[in-house]
């Protein structure tokens, strides 16, 4: 109904303004609290900080294809990109570069850097990208690629032999400096370039990977996996890598050292006893009996022995160790050979769920008690040789506190002993543990070495590291696309260390599920997994993960010869990033799943994971938001509006 007056027009207007104006109020004191302004705080801006992107690129570089992403966290630069195929769409590797534009207002964008975007790799679809910042660390950048394979490209269908697998392309770029740099340009020239034409490692380097991932297909989150400056956490579907990245100083004294902080501490710390808990955080079996623990308080003193005799213990222990474990684990399925069988092909998420191996429920006990009988027969051989395994020098280390009970009563009474490098790679075919460590670092070619024998003097890549299980393959290039040099020991000068510490899931959920599941009685075998991070903490430098599991398991009733049932169940575990040390932090009930696809089970769980993260949330403050910027509305057929630097209340209109 209209008003009848002007007095109640004007009555209407005041009330809107002040509806208005609290509404105003409750955004500001909103973000007053949170530590961040919503953007619909302010849906338009003054025109004098309103810039069209027309007015400040060169129509030949619109025309050129760039895709402009948005502003650095700094404000300095806006990245944009670009994707080329060849002239023939169908039957041409796709090409990617990003480029850097130093951004005044109201003066033309001058573009300072720019890197070729996964270099080396044969990329046959258009990919999702999605570039990212670290909180703190302003000195390189993270670029995060993957495809969907929808396409229907005729390249794409020839290389795409299964449609479980996609494919994961990562780039880490140094930034350019903010200033013209005499190493990154030694003459100066007329571009407007400052990296490239000399050899400065600090803002020159590229690093390269990728891997694929598996059904059902971890999703990235920036949010987390970024959350630790210098560090990217990974999800390969079959392991969390944690990858550390920074820039050695190369002096005497200086480590740049971020992950698996605590194996250097203890390695300089030689002992010639060992305690209890010591002993047993070395003991590859859990500590779940008490004839597998030593007296309290009681040392064994260390009893000298060959490198030979000590190697051959530490094999036969391990063997019998995985004989206890894939016993008391019902035979889950394996890294290398298992794990291709377990996960089988999903027609559409329409995945059955009730398989059942061949002979295991007519075996899963007559493993249990061999498993029993390996273990007491082998409980005396261990504690007598332990301690040379321990001292010997040419022999490899045991699996540390990792391996044994899961409990955090367990994990926070024994010391960590994480491996080292070299013991980690003499281990060979045994299986080290659920985490591996590696520590890598590159430096430019010296004057007078070939690409090729700079990669030869280096170290090479220890055997078993090239399957990306275990440890991803890494390129380190300078921006020409030149290999730096992989080098060894002490030397001088700056280097690019490249960290790795490996969680292996399938290793895990068996610790778990053996230590800590009150259903491991009734435990058969799991079939397919998806892990989700829940939670990182800088500060302690501790990973939250929640892993859902689909799995088989014998039901409670009396009937001695039923067969498993598929149910479904989750593990809360936290890892620490200093001592390589996963803890249970909570253990789901099995709950039976029964007329459902894999494809609606996953769906509710991750439903869940957001449903959990949601209720830690606690908002970052503006300086430690990790910024991120993506292609998704290219992909979507639409474009953005704004390029929008929030913190300095900046538009470039599109």
């Amino acid at each position: 109904m209209a008003p009848s007056s002007k007095s109640e027009k004007d009555d209407g207007k005041q009330k809107a303004q002040r509806k208005h104006k609290d509404h105003v109020v409750k955004l500001l004191m909103r973000g007053k609290l949170s530590g961040k302004f919503s953007q619909r705080l302010f849906r338009k801006l003054p025109p004098r900080v309103c810039v069209p992107l027309k007015n400040i690129v060169s129509e030949e570089f619109l025309r050129a294809g760039h895709v402009f992403l948005g502003f650095t966290k700094c404000g300095r630069y806006i990245l944009s990109y670009t994707s080329d195929c060849g002239e023939d769409d169908d039957f041409s590797f796709y090409t990617y570069h990003l480029y850097w534009w130093e951004f005044n207002l109201h003066s033309r964008l001058k573009q300072v850097h720019h890197v070729r975007l996964f270099a080396g790799e044969e990329i046959y679809s258009d990919l999702y990208l999605t570039v990212c910042e670290w909180p703190n660390d302003h000195s390189k950048i993270v670029i995060f690629g993957f495809n969907t394979r929808s396409s229907s490209s005729v390249l794409m269908n020839l290389m795409m032999s299964d449609e479980n697998n996609r494919d994961i392309y990562i780039t880490i770029a140094s930034m350019p400096p903010p200033k013209p740099c005499s190493f990154c340009c030694p003459v100066p020239f007329a571009t407007t370039i400052r990296t490239g034409s000399g050899e400065c490692l600090e803002h020159g380097y590229v690093l390269n990977s990728r891997y694929q991932v598996v059904y059902p297909f971890p999703t990235f989150q920036p949010a987390f996996q970024l959350k630790k400056d210098q560090v990217i956490l990974l999800n390969t579907s079959y392991s969390l890598v944690a990858c550390g990245i920074s820039l050695c100083p190369g002096k005497p004294g200086q480590s740049s050292q971020i992950l698996y902080t605590k194996r250097a501490a203890l390695s300089s710390q030689p002992s010639a006893t060992f305690s209890s808990n010591s002993m047993a955080s070395s003991s590859p079996l859990p500590l779940g009996s008490p004839e597998k623990q030593p007296p309290s308080g009681s040392k064994l003193a260390p009893i000298p022995s060959s490198p030979s005799q000590s190697q051959a213990a530490v094999r036969a222990r391990e063997f019998a160790a995985d004989i206890f474990r894939r016993a008391q684990g019902g035979g889950g399925k394996g890294k290398e050979k298992e794990g291709q069988e377990e996960r089988r092909p999903v027609d559409g998420g329409e995945k059955e769920l009730s398989q059942t191996p061949g002979d295991k429920e007519m075996n899963v006990e007559r493993r249990k008690e061999e498993g029993e009988d390996c273990k007491k027969r082998i409980d005396k051989e261990r504690w007598t040789s332990l301690p040379h395994a321990s001292t010997s020098a040419g022999s490899p280390s045991l699996p540390q506190c990792s391996e044994q009970g899961m409990s955090p009563a367990s994990c926070s009474s024994c010391p960590s002993s994480p491996q080292t490098p070299s013991s980690s790679q003499e281990a060979g075919p045994s299986e080290p543990g659920y985490v591996n460590y590696s520590c890598l670092h590159y430096r430019l070619q010296q004057p007078g070495a070939t690409e090729q024998n700079a990669a030869s003097e280096g170290v090479s890549v220890p055997p078993g590291y090239e399957d990306d299980k275990v440890q991803l393959p890494f390129t380190v290039t300078d921006l020409k696309g030149r290999s730096l040099q992989l080098v060894a020991g002490p030397h001088d000068g700056k280097s690019v260390c490249v960290e790795q510490l490996t969680l292996d899931f399938e290793y895990l959920i068996n610790e778990v599920i053996r230590s800590d599941a009150a259903w491991a009685p009734q435990f058969c075998s799991f079939s397919d997994y998806d892990v989700v991070i829940l939670e990182v903490c800088p500060e302690t430098n501790t990973v939250m993960i929640n892993i859902g599991l689909l799995l088989l398991a014998f039901s409670n009733s009396d009937e001695e010869h039923c067969r498993p049932n598929t149910y479904h169940s989750n593990l809360q575990v936290s890892w620490n990033l200093n001592t390589g040390v996963c803890c249970t932090v909570g253990v789901g009930d099995l709950t039976e799943v029964k007329g459902q696809t894999s494809g609606s089970v996953w769906s509710s769980y991750r439903k869940s994971c957001v449903n959990t993260v949601m209720k830690w949330l606690v908002p970052e403050s503006t300086s430690r938001y990790i910024n991120r910027m993506t292609n998704e509305a290219l992909h979507k057929g639409s474009s953005l509006q704004v390029l929008a630097d929030s913190d300095r209340c900046t538009w470039i209109v599109l």
